[in-house]
């Protein structure tokens, strides 16, 4: 993937993602280095600079050219350097940009390598953190235990006046589908995502909201799921109770009820 990105900072990018996740992706995740290297008026600077992109990018390799940066400095002075600052965030949406490109094109095999990094962004990078949900995907009572969806398709299947995505987390989709709390919200008709990762929760601490719905962990205790059916059900009930109450009234000589 090749790009140039102008505007304050004028730099060039040339950015690969393997099909295949890296064997030792997590592996000293606090202490990873970046793979991509700094060039200045294509004369290598240095072989990785700190945080040139946050570390649940770490899985991206690639090149970056700028003919802006000083030439003579130091890579402690690179460091503070504030046009080096402007390129690393413009080269972080860059990278969401092409993540998200590659996603619509295989999201099952994307998913299967570099989910965990996803939702390791959505914790660490607030940032970005809009960007990043839109590349989550789970499980759902929607799709085959084989698919994962996004959030961005649950929340256009969403029933009308539902306010809340519901989510259950555990250890394995088959025994989520037979939680009590999981079949009481299918019988009424709504989508369950079913969370297995275990970093899955921590992810949904950091994600409050999803386009305006609020999460909702199905498992939680005093959880009323069909409140607003509950209540038309309720309405209807008592109109049914009151009519001959009413009928009543609307015969009466000396009131005029509506």
């Amino acid at each position: 993937y090749c790009t140039v990105i102008e505007g304050e900072v004028t730099f060039k990018a040339i950015l690969y993602v393997g099909r295949s996740a890296p064997t030792d992706l997590f592996q000293n995740y606090n202490k990873k280095t970046d793979s991509i290297k700094l060039y200045v008026r294509r004369v290598f600077i240095s072989e990785s600079v700190d945080d040139l992109v946050p570390k649940y990018l770490s899985f991206v390799r690639g090149v970056v050219d700028s003919d802006d940066l000083p030439l003579n400095v130091s890579r402690e002075t690179l460091q503070q350097n504030k046009l080096l600052k402007v390129i690393k965030k413009k080269l972080v949406r860059k990278i969401l940009d092409m993540i998200k490109k590659m996603s619509e094109q295989d999201f099952e095999l994307f998913n299967k390598e570099y989910a965990t990094n996803v939702k390791l962004g959505v914790i660490e990078d607030s940032t970005n953190r809009v960007r990043l949900a839109k590349l989550l995907r789970f499980g759902s009572s929607a799709v085959p235990s084989d698919k994962t969806t996004g959030l961005e398709e649950y929340v256009q299947r969403m029933k009308d006046k539902q306010e809340l995505i519901y989510f259950i987390a555990g250890n394995e989709r088959g025994e989520l589908e037979r939680s009590p709390f999981v079949e009481r919200l299918l019988a009424n008709g709504y989508e369950v995502l079913y969370l297995t990762d275990p970093i899955d929760e921590y992810c949904m601490q950091s994600l409050p909201e999803f386009d305006g719905k609020r999460f909702q962990n199905v498992a939680k205790e005093g959880l009323n799921i069909d409140k607003s059916k509950q209540a038309e059900q309720r309405l209807k009930e008592l109109e049914q109770s009151y009519e001959p109450l009413v009928n009543w009234m609307k015969e009466w000589p000396s009131t005029t009820v509506q």
